[in-house]
This record gives C-alpha cells, structure tokens and sequence, in this order.
C-alpha cells in the first residue's frame, strides 16, 4: 500500500506520522486490496460554520476501483477519522460486490 500526503499547506511531522498509523491501523484487515491511497487536507479561510477542515481520500484498489470520499470537520484529526470509516465501508462493499460476480482476481501479489 502507498500512502501519499498532499496539501496546499504543510503538515507538520506529527501529524504525518498519525494520518500514516491511521490508515494502516484502519485498514489493516483490507489492505492487500489497496494498491495506493492518496489523503489531502484543505483548510476554508472563510466559513461561517465550525466545520473549515477538509480531509479528501482518493484509492486505487488492485481491479482498477477508484474510491474518493471527503469530508469537513472542526479539525483535521475527525475529518481524517470520518473519512476512513467511510472509505472502509466501500472498500469492504467493493470486496463483496466482486466476489460475488466473481470479478476480483484470487491471486493477488503483493
């Protein structure tokens, strides 16, 4: 699995380093699916809501799905956490989806 950060901001080290254990942590019982995942947060300068921190996850499994969730929370840790059980749920629909039609291949290397 390839983690990639983006951003128009730069992350400091700590926070790269908890979004890369969240992903893992989260996605450790799919991740031979994931063939890369690429997270981007944005910050609103302008919002009237309490919601300014965006986290968008795009992946790329082995059959080729791509998978984009985003979402807007007070800070980028919850923004983070909600889109990773979102995108878990998908992928683990995407999983079940193919093997019943019998799409996903069976030997998949790593």
């Amino acid at each position: 699995m390839n983690v990639i950060l983006d951003g128009r901001e730069d992350l400091e080290p700590e926070l790269k380093a908890f979004t890369e254990n969240r992903v893992k942590f989260s996605l450790k019982r799919l991740f031979w699916m994931v063939r890369k995942i690429k997270i981007q947060y944005t910050a609103v300068a302008s919002s009237k809501t309490a919601c300014n921190r965006h986290c968008m996850i795009s992946l790329e499994t082995f059959d080729h799905h791509q998978i984009e969730v985003s979402m807007a929370a007070r800070d980028k840790r919850t923004a983070l956490e909600m889109c990773l059980k979102k995108i878990y749920k998908l992928v683990q629909k995407a999983f079940h989806k193919s093997q019943q039609y019998g799409r996903f291949s069976k030997h998949i290397y790593i």
